[in-house]
């Protein structure tokens, strides 16, 4: 099957590693900053401030990125930033404003910061796992619609902060990937997300969204909800149909730097709590 397989809990583990480093050693800050611009929250900026900075974020791709939300709370998410005068409409794309760069430059100088205190010290590693996920991102087809529009960003010249962003471009392959797997067995995405839920042997209320579709299928049972055996099988079945699709985008790595680039992510330190 390739590396495909072990080189997505990796990638998830240092990604995800910096971004909740990010709350815990910068969140007060960010959030002040945002509540100065009459925001509640970050919500949706981590995922959509490289875009806005470069004021390449249209509607399409924000629904895109975002697969597992009704894309009308998407969408009027950014009808309220626009209302706010925090981002604006370029044509077909959205932009941050002046008021917003501010907090998002911020953002983006926070990761910075947590990704060179987690691998300062590893910097062969850094520029190995750097180097080869760029050569992934490359081959990525047309079709992973947001990992290329991603990668057609002006990049980082912080050598850290570039490693965060090539393997959030990575993830964004995989995404694309994950999402074509189970559309192709005609789940919805409320559905895909109860089921993966239960898979990890996670809890679900019984009125979680895409419950019933799982059991009207006979993938979920009633009651206390778990997972079917059909159901199990049907999700580990789309989890080896997610490590092909994305094998073929790192089909363009040779065995030697397909090893290098594991062995390389997995002595960076990162954890997920």
């Amino acid at each position: 099957m390739g590396i495909a397989p072990d080189a997505a809990p990796e990638t998830d583990r240092l990604v995800l590693s910096v971004n909740r480093g990010v709350y815990s050693s910068h969140g007060a800050r960010l959030l002040a900053l945002a509540k100065v611009r009459g925001l509640n929250s970050l919500e949706l900026l981590p995922h959509f401030g490289d875009f806005l900075l470069a004021g390449t974020l249209t509607r399409e791709l924000a629904v895109l990125r975002m697969r597992y939300w009704l894309p009308e709370g998407v969408l009027g998410r950014l009808d309220d930033l626009e209302r706010k005068q925090l981002i604006h409409q370029r044509g077909s794309r959205l932009a941050a404003t002046p008021s917003m760069r501010p907090l998002l430059e911020a953002l983006r100088a926070a990761q910075a910061d947590v990704a060179a205190q987690a691998w300062g010290d590893h910097n062969t590693d850094v520029g190995t796992a750097t180097g080869v996920a760029g050569d992934v991102i490359v081959a990525a087809s047309d079709d992973h619609v947001v990992a290329v529009a991603h990668r057609a960003l002006p990049e980082p010249s912080d050598p850290y902060l570039l490693l965060h962003y090539r393997l959030t471009t990575l993830r964004y392959i995989r995404q694309h990937d994950h999402a074509m797997a189970w559309l192709a067995r005609d789940l919805t995405a409320p559905a895909m997300v109860v089921m993966t839920e239960l898979w990890h042997d996670g809890h679900v209320e019984a009125q979680s969204d895409g419950l019933t579709q799982l059991i009207q299928l006979g993938l979920a049972t009633v009651g206390h909800p778990t997972l079917t055996p059909a159901g199990r099988d049907l999700r580990d079945a789309i989890e080896a149909d997610t490590d092909r699709r994305t094998q073929e985008t790192f089909n363009a790595l040779d065995d030697q730097a397909a090893n290098a680039f594991l062995d390389a992510l997995k002595r960076l330190p990162g954890t997920i709590e």
